[in-house]
């Protein structure tokens, strides 16, 4: 297997997630992990132990559903117990708050007064 793959940049949304992958020939892992890597936001991948892929990627640009889909394209499984279905379902959730976040041009909805406040209150008599 070849040696980890990685991009230098500074990432405000960067998620490193664990993939659990059933077995596959080495071949068919290093092509899936040259085609994660075309992507621009993902950061790196490499397989780690356990048969566990490590990808880290931008957040604000990528999901896991996207690098399950990729990886379905490849033919790459991952298990399928119900602790993976769970732990997916929520890297989804991180990565679409973490989307939201990202494209938020707002600040926090507390800072202003409410509608028809006296100017005196809070102050101190």
């Amino acid at each position: 297997m070849s040696e980890p793959t990685e991009k230098k940049g500074d990432v405000t949304f960067l998620v490193t997630r664990k993939i659990p992958l059933v077995p596959v020939p080495a071949e068919k892992l290093e092509d899936a992990i040259r085609q994660l890597m075309a992507i621009e936001p993902v950061i790196g991948a490499r397989m780690g132990k356990r048969n566990r892929l490590h990808v880290s990627y931008d957040a604000s640009c990528v999901s896991i559903g996207d690098i399950e889909a990729l990886l379905n394209d490849s033919g790459i499984a991952r298990e399928s117990g119900f602790a993976w279905y769970l732990k997916s379902a929520w890297y989804g959730f991180l990565d679409e708050n973490a989307k939201s976040n990202a494209r938020s041009t707002g600040g926090a909805c507390c800072n202003r007064l409410p509608s028809g406040a006296n100017s005196d209150a809070g102050k101190i008599r």
